[in-house]
């Protein structure tokens, strides 16, 4: 409600031509990190708002991401809580804090503030923000495919002279895999400077030539204390001071400035030489300015089927959709169907020889849960509460089952059994037939995010409560609880696909470690450095695949009782935190990227096969279909179905 009454309130003193000489004086905070289990950083941003309150010369407050330590509900709404006193218009953005680990799915951040992303116009300059990622996966800054859109619409309804100052958690470089798309975007009006949080600090630095500003955290640090940004703009002309908070507001000072940038035309001007015409509408010629874009983004994808070719790969169909993507694409090989899901809440299908779509339904969420499709139906959960079983062939919503909180895990299914966790600490087995509660575990530390392993003596599941699970499969009896013995959210098995062969089931933990664990009691059998989330098994089972942050890639074998390694070799892909499982086919091994890449690699020795750019945004899964084809589903929205030579390029 904020962003539409200052949004309505400044379009008319655009229009009505008010005078801007008083310039605009706003603050900018960044990094707050709520924190649920300590009530210091919350003590540090009252302390902010009382500041802020007790200023005349504030126009409007941004805050730029993190707000929260975790992105929990109960964060969420302390910081909601806290920013409710705050006297002034305030404009908020999520971070990678408030989006990697939130238990809802990001609903909860989007349900509290009412909105992801904000436009407003003061004194004649539009400030814009968008969320961005990584949203529920562990991979580099990404602005949702449909954020994308949103500002596209917003930047063609601005006036091209007038300056745009633009707002995200991450800098525009590349922390952020599709950074150039924006500023493209960006690039087709007045943008003058953009603003981020993240790194904790102040430094001012230029993105493609526009210049660009990190800001400080609201924490204290070693050589600073608590406090906030102070930005004044005054003809043109915008000056960065820090703003150091006390307790005791006689005690608060502001630093001189530690940075100014000159707008390349300031606004008053730019206020003065715009017509009526233009205040009111959008410039002429915007169609136009896309066309650059539209044909660099034909340019690249020509590069791409290019490069894809040289690597002995084909892209035989590839669909963008409108939202993002975040779970895998999963074909049934014998219907020819292909089902996807967006951050948009609707569930898809494709063929699978053509990619031509068959059918969507919609969800009330954002989905972040890899369909499983068993006997003509299709399962998954959505952040709407519920799991969802769907017709196949027609997209029908058979029935649902409603979950306490949001759903963002996947489901296995064996026996006319759906497995599925949640988060609402409850795990549980539901009649795929008819959506009956069968067994439920209500006693999970922490939320549910990853599929399970099942079969017929036992089903496995981690959290971020640093634990994994065996259950019974028929009563749900706790066969044993495997935890780390290093505690903390960092520790936790639970973006990871657990695996099974020889008597062990395989995890890996963001501490860089893969585990071995007997199946049968719970016990750790070896553990290895390396890792972090990504992991994979042999067609044979006789291999585990993990992918490790540091250029790596290992093949253990499974079944020794203590580790023995097939073979290390270095990835090629760099420092990498996707945390995508990873799979076998022909005797090659698919290994999907944070930043856009599959990579493959011979089992027999791990050398490398061929690499293959499919997208600018994490790989979520390559599902082996057969026939050398491929399968992939990327974050930015991408589909695609690949084949590619079995001994590689040539």
């Amino acid at each position: 409600m904020k962003i539409r009454i200052l949004s309505v309130l400044a379009a008319c003193c655009l229009m009505c031509g008010c005078n801007t000489d008083s310039g605009t004086s706003f603050a900018l905070i960044a990094d707050t990190h709520i924190n649920s289990n300590s009530s210091a950083n919350s003590e540090v941003l009252l302390t902010i708002i009382r500041d802020i309150n007790s200023r005349d010369s504030i126009d409007f407050v941004i805050l730029a991401g993190d707000v929260t330590e975790f992105g929990s509900d109960l964060e969420i709404e302390l910081a909601r809580n806290l920013l409710d006193s705050l006297q002034k218009p305030w404009y908020i953005l999520s971070g990678n804090h408030d989006s990697k680990w939130s238990e809802s799915g990001c609903n909860t951040f989007l349900e509290t503030f009412g909105y992801e992303q904000f436009y407003f116009v003061h004194n004649h300059i539009a400030y814009i923000g968008t969320n961005s990622g990584p949203n529920m996966r562990m991979a580099p800054a990404l602005v949702p495919r449909e954020s994308l859109v949103w500002l596209d619409s917003v930047l063609r309804t601005i006036p091209a002279r007038m300056p745009v100052v633009y707002v995200n958690h991450y800098p525009l470089t590349e922390d952020m895999s599709n950074y150039r798309k924006v500023i493209e975007l960006l690039s087709t009006r007045n943008i003058q400077l953009t603003l981020c949080g993240h790194y904790h600090t102040n430094e001012a630095f230029t993105t493609l030539g526009i210049p660009a500003v990190k800001c400080r955290t609201a924490l204290p640090g070693k050589t600073q204390g608590p406090g906030y940004n102070l930005v004044n703009i005054h003809k043109g002309k915008v000056t960065f001071r820090e703003r150091i908070v006390r307790k005791q507001p006689d005690s608060s000072y502001t630093l001189p400035a530690w940075h100014s940038v000159t707008f390349t035309k300031g606004p008053s001007q730019i206020a003065d030489t715009l017509t009526a015409e233009e205040k009111q509408q959008p410039a002429q010629g915007a169609a136009k300015k896309q066309q650059p874009a539209q044909a660099a983004a034909k340019k690249q994808g020509a590069a791409e089927k290019q490069a894809a070719a040289e690597n002995g790969v084909e892209v035989l169909w590839s669909l963008q959709d409108e939202g993002d993507i975040g779970s895998a694409a999963m074909a049934d090989t014998l219907s020819g169907i292909v089902v996807f899901a967006n951050t948009k809440g609707i569930v898809k299908a494709v063929g699978l020889e053509d990619g031509k779509a068959l059918w969507s339904t919609p969800t009330r969420g954002k989905i972040f849960s890899t369909p499983a499709i068993d006997k003509d139906r299709v399962f998954i959960g959505s952040t709407d509460k519920n799991v969802y079983c769907l017709d196949l062939h027609s997209g029908r919503i058979i029935w649902t089952y409603p979950a306490g909180k949001s759903i963002v895990a996947s489901p296995a299914v064996m026996d006319g059994i759906v497995y599925i966790g949640g988060s609402d600490g409850t795990f549980r087995a539901l009649d795929a037939a008819n959506g009956s509660l069968l067994w439920e575990y209500p006693h999970i530390s922490g939320f549910m995010e990853s599929k399970p392993y099942a079969d017929p003596s036992q089903v496995v599941a981690g959290s971020w409560g640093n634990e994994l699970y065996s259950f019974h499969p028929k009563t749900g009896a706790i066969q044993w609880v495997w935890e780390n013995r290093h505690r903390g959210r960092g520790y936790s098995p639970a973006a990871t696909w657990p695996v099974k062969a020889n008597g062990k089931i395989f995890i890996t933990t963001p501490e860089r470690k893969c585990y071995a664990i007997d199946a049968r009691t719970g016990k750790t059998m070896w553990e290895a450095l390396g890792g972090r989330e990504s992991i994979g098994l042999s067609e044979d089972g006789q291999l585990v695949y993990v992918k490790t942050m540091s250029d790596s890639l290992y093949a253990f074998q499974t079944a020794p009782q203590k580790i023995v390694s097939q073979w290390r070799v270095s990835g090629g892909f760099g420092y990498e935190i996707g945390p995508s499982p990873v799979t076998e086919q022909d005797g090659l091994v698919f290994v999907p990227s944070a930043t856009g890449s599959l990579y493959a690699y011979h089992r027999q020795d791990g050398s490398k096969a061929w690499q293959v750019l499919l997208s600018d945004g994490l790989v979520n899964y390559a599902q082996p279909t057969g026939h050398s084809r491929l399968v992939v589903s990327t974050m930015d929205g991408r589909v695609l179905l690949i084949s590619y030579k079995k001994d590689g390029p040539g």
